[in-house]
């Protein structure tokens, strides 16, 4: 480690605390260097631990085995922001399970409890004043708020979330809705029921309550699993606030990603055509032609500044801003949407608290949703949706998965031997892939060295079935932008076929991992087109994701394409990588895309929240690892309405189902606060 840090020509505070222990600091550097190996498992970098020893050095009085303890204070308290948590028990009882977690990935067996006794003395005497602050008004980069270590930056940006969340909650008495009027209102839209394949979609007495309460209020959280009915809480909800005289233009929908937010418009457009008999009040939304962004659009993020256009002194014009897939948002993405909220609009967040939480720092949505016997500003602002409207129209197949889905969300590991209100299995064993029926919850025992097989099953089935493959073949003709209707029509069926199934990942990693699924199904589409494995990053056919934002192209995190065969006006065909947009699709070139796509026959289940697809696979890896709790399994069967694979051992499955994703954060506690409670 000495080493790497002479390379950058600098006096640092490392070399500094090298010189001064007069060559005592070889045993010191081995420790160090034992801990760069051990953070690579907690999903830390090496530098991280070079961070850590650059801010430990900071305190010169202490003696070295403080030192190493207070470097990894400094680890634990980056591997809990990793982890999601906002703050993190370091003292006390409260810590005594997640410190010995993390020391035990961090430490030898022998070192544990001095590590652990040496940070309980750092803190209680408080000898690391200069890096660790004891006032929440004392700037250092880490703050001690008993039993808990913070990151000063996340402390303050909960902070100000919460005193946000405070300010929406409290509503004035020009801004309160009669309750006349509202009734009225709710009976209207209640009167002119959206028409699905013939039939209407009456809403429930519990989604009338859930509507009329966020008329109410200026902030709403809505909570519900599949089936549950988000998707017409919201058209309810559009419909009922521009009959209480909210201009449709000032309706916002967003939502954390891409593809979340394209669902949500697809969803919420297609409901409001179908409205009979509609009046004049649901034509002014249908011509309003609201489209939904991702947040990030919505308030104008600059990736040149990283900066965002809209904030407290620059608010978004929107009177209501409705956020699907609200459990996606992370504290600090949150903070800033709440602050470019202006005064006396309201908020409405919907989602489901038994997903997996945001990928970075926080639990947001769950910390807003009250359990059942809450009570106070908390419990009236949140709603629980318990009534599944699936369960009576959808297959026996789309039953068992909802049936699986509820049983793991509530830890429970019978999932084997359960059985549904006609005593089938919820879960049908299968002893090869070739049994697979693609319908229900299907098992199948499979270690990850013998994936082939599964594979070679999943690919003529599902990836490239005859439909597809003809689609696939087809020369499409791109003119001034854009292709003719005929060619529209064959895109929009291929784009469905082929979005219909994904096979999902726990990690990105191992055998099991999407990166490793998506090389050996990308070996079978080469060799299917006759090609050499490595003479392409991508075959003609095969399915692309959009990694990260690219604006010059209008291209956005999670957009799904497909490489296809396109010829521009009268020139030669190429494969190109093609993407919806809008009523059309847009073409480009696929080698100026490489650093933005990747393949995704397989995916993350987090990169999967917001989609929804026919049949899935999950694959398991071969013996638990932190990430597979019971919310990531709810989250990958929640994607899916006929099929639901699982590939892997029981006993992984079931260690995962007793599993639960532990973040540790501050939000609540601070809204209470912030709302005068104690």
């Amino acid at each position: 480690m000495k080493d790497r840090y002479s390379t950058l020509g600098l006096d640092t505070a490392w070399q500094r605390f090298g010189a001064a222990t007069d060559g005592r600091h070889s045993t010191f550097d081995e420790r160090l260097r034992a801990l760069e190996t051990a953070a690579a498992g907690l999903n830390l970098t090496a530098e991280s631990v070079h961070l850590a020893a650059e801010l430990a050095a900071l305190e010169p009085a202490l003696e070295t085995d403080e030192r190493l303890a207070l470097i990894v204070l400094v680890l634990i308290s980056l591997v809990a922001l990793q982890e999601g948590s906002t703050r993190f028990p370091v003292t006390g009882p409260l810590s005594v399970a997640p410190m010995r977690r993390l020391l035990g990935s961090l430490c030898t067996s022998g070192d544990i409890a001095q590590i652990a006794t040496s940070i309980d003395n750092l803190l209680t005497s408080n000898r690391a004043r200069n890096l660790i602050a004891q006032k929440e008004d004392e700037y250092k980069p880490l703050l001690y708020i008993a039993p808990y270590i913070v990151n000063h930056r996340i402390f303050h940006c909960e902070l100000e979330l919460a005193n946000q969340l405070a300010r929406l909650m409290t509503i004035g008495a020009d801004e309160v809705i009669d309750p006349e009027k509202l009734k009225r209102a709710l009976q209207d839209v209640v009167a002119r029921p959206v028409i699905v394949q013939g039939k209407q979609i009456v809403m429930s007495d519990e989604q009338c309550r859930v509507v009329a309460a966020s008329a109410r209020a200026g902030l709403t959280v809505i909570s519900g699993g599949p089936g549950t009915g988000k998707t017409s809480i919201i058209v309810s909800i559009m419909r009922l606030l521009v009959r209480l005289g909210v201009d449709a233009s000032e309706i916002a929908l967003t939502a954390p990603t891409g593809k979340a937010a394209y669902r949500m418009g697809e969803c919420v457009n297609q409901s409001l055509t179908q409205i009979q008999p509609r009046d004049g009040v649901d034509q002014l939304l249908v011509d309003a032609h609201l489209e939904p962004t991702t947040v990030h659009r919505l308030l104008a993020y600059s990736p040149d500044s990283g900066r965002f256009r809209h904030h407290r002194n620059n608010p978004l014009v929107a009177r209501v801003v409705i956020v699907d897939e609200g459990s996606m948002l992370d504290v600090s993405l949150m903070e800033r949407l709440t602050n470019a909220i202006r005064p006396g609009s309201r908020l409405i967040l919907l989602g489901d608290a038994n997903q997996l939480p945001s990928v970075a720092a926080g639990s947001v949505f769950r910390d807003l949703v009250s359990g059942p016997d809450a009570s106070g500003p908390l419990a009236a602002m949140s709603t629980r949706l318990n009534v599944n409207h699936r369960m009576t129209t959808e297959s026996v197949a789309g039953q068992s998965i909802l049936h699986a889905a509820r049983l793991i969300n509530e830890g429970d590991c019978s999932l084997f031997d359960a059985l549904d209100e006609s005593n089938r299995p919820i879960v049908s064993h299968r002893s090869s892939p070739d049994e697979l029926t693609f319908a229900g919850v299907e098992f199948i025992a499979t270690a990850p060295r013998e994936l082939g097989p599964f594979l070679d099953r999943w690919y003529p089935a599902r990836v490239r079935a005859p439909e597809i493959a003809d689609l696939v073949e087809h020369t499409y003709v791109e003119h001034d932008g854009r292709f003719d209707e005929a060619d529209c029509g064959c895109l929009r069926r291929l784009f469905a076929l082929a979005g219909r199934s994904r096979i999902l990942c726990v990690t990105r990693v191992f055998e099991t991992g999407a990166d490793r699924i998506n090389a050996r199904l990308h070996s079978r589409a080469a060799e299917s087109a006759g090609l050499a494995e490595d003479r392409s990053a991508s075959v003609v056919g095969e399915p692309l994701i959009v990694l990260r934002n690219d604006y010059e192209r209008g291209l956005f995190n999670g957009d799904n394409g497909i490489r296809l065969w396109v010829r521009r006006g009268n020139g030669s065909r190429a494969p190109m990588a093609v993407f919806a947009r809008g009523d059309n699709f847009v073409a480009f070139r696929f080698e100026a895309l490489r650093e933005f796509v990747e393949l995704s026959y397989a995916m993350t289940v987090h990169k999967a929240q917001g989609s929804e697809f026919d049949s899935i696979a999950i694959v398991l890896p071969e013996k638990p690892i932190a990430v597979l709790t019971r919310e990531l399994l709810y989250t990958a069967l929640s994607r899916a309405r006929t099929s639901v694979v699982i590939v892997g051992n029981e006993p992984t499955l079931n260690n995962a189902i007793a599993s639960r994703v532990e973040r540790f954060s501050g939000l609540a506690e601070r809204l209470r606060l912030a709302l005068g409670g104690g």
